[in-house]
């Protein structure tokens, strides 16, 4: 088996993600769906082959000892990619994924250019949240890449794993790998104060995020971004504040009102052509969403966004705003029976 073939045929076809395991045909993620490519069956010797071209002897080792192992290759043709393997009832199982050489531009990705501007401000918490395979990783490398662009700053990235590299350009940027580069997310943020960090971002790590250490580091006159696996501007504020202790919460809410830029909740619609729509909910606080957010009443949100602040829109309106689920419908960007099954699972999920 020529690995590197696979992962050129899976990147010149537009795919980001390939599958491997033995008895199966290797299988290229596309338009977030699994096919099978056009080769053989795997077999064992196939697997060692894989492990003898793209690991050291000693990744081999630790790989056979603790049974999984995942490591990046980078600068090398025919692109940049992560490979990650485990076992599965003994037998290897690889997964690589095809990772970008240059970050997305906000254009690229349809991301909202209103709420990226907040990101002018020297301090705040900006929250990117969106359910597993919803586009929020590319959305953060969009949002770092406009920093980059426009602002004089040291920017620092805790990832888990790097999906980006930045070239140099207006930003100084640091990535730090979680479970790599540092153990424990509180090491980032300490690290982030003595080493006068302007930005701080925190990429989705799908695990416990120390909320307490965040809110206590906005509060302190910093800007975060913050990535979370949620769904709705009203879920992931909630999911947010009630991580606190209750005695605790108050201060959160207060904290909050003074200091949050924007909640930006992110879904993917797929069209029955398999072109996939990003479309944004997004809370962008004003005097009155403050007041709200101070009470700690979140679930008047939703029925109050809009007296938010100018860009605040929810995924469901009907009132065709800039960037709505209806404004993609009416410019024909997005199938209305996708966007119906989208907004019913939406609202399923508020229930």
């Amino acid at each position: 088996m020529d690995i590197k073939l696979l992962i050129e045929k899976v990147f010149e076809s537009g795919g980001n993600e390939l599958h491997m395991k033995i008895g199966s045909k290797p299988l290229m993620r596309k338009n977030n769906a699994l096919k099978p490519m056009d080769f053989p069956a795997l077999v064992e010797d196939d697997m060692k082959d894989l492990q003898s071209e793209l690991l050291t002897k000693d990744e081999i080792a630790k790989f056979e000892r603790i049974g999984v192992y995942e490591v990046n290759h980078f600068g090398k043709p025919p692109c940049n990619f992560r490979l990650s393997m485990f076992h599965s009832q003994q037998k290897p199982i690889a997964y690589i994924k095809i990772v970008n050489n240059t970050a997305p531009s906000l254009m690229e990705i349809g991301f909202p250019e209103s709420a990226a501007s907040l990101l002018s401000s020297a301090k705040g918490l900006f929250i990117l949240s969106g359910p597993a395979r919803s586009g929020i990783s590319t959305s953060m490398a969009a949002l770092v890449e406009y920093m980059n662009n426009k602002f004089r700053r040291h920017v620092l990235v805790i990832e888990d794993p790097i999906e980006y590299y930045y070239q140099p350009k207006e930003c100084i940027i640091s990535q730090r790998q979680f479970s790599k580069d540092i153990y424990m997310i509180e090491q980032g943020i300490n690290f982030a104060k003595r080493m006068d960090v302007d930005t701080l971002v925190i990429g989705d790590l799908k695990r416990d995020i120390p909320f307490k250490n965040i809110i206590e580091y906005v509060a302190g006159g910093h800007l975060v971004i913050l990535c979370m696996q949620n769904l709705g501007i009203t879920s992931t504020l909630e999911k947010f504040v009630l991580s606190f202790p209750e005695s605790y919460r108050e201060y959160v809410n207060i904290v909050l009102s003074e200091n949050l830029l924007a909640v930006c909740s992110q879904a993917l619609i797929t069209n029955s052509t398999g072109r996939r729509v990003p479309v944004h909910e997004i809370l962008i606080p004003n005097k009155n969403s403050a007041g709200i957010i101070a009470m700690g009443k979140y679930a008047q949100i939703r029925n109050n966004i809009n007296t938010a602040g100018s860009g605040s829109i929810l995924f469901d309106t009907d009132k065709g705003r800039p960037g709505s689920v209806a404004e993609k419908i009416a410019k024909g960007e997005l199938e209305k029976s996708a966007a119906d099954a989208f907004l019913e699972y939406y609202k399923s999920t508020m229930s």
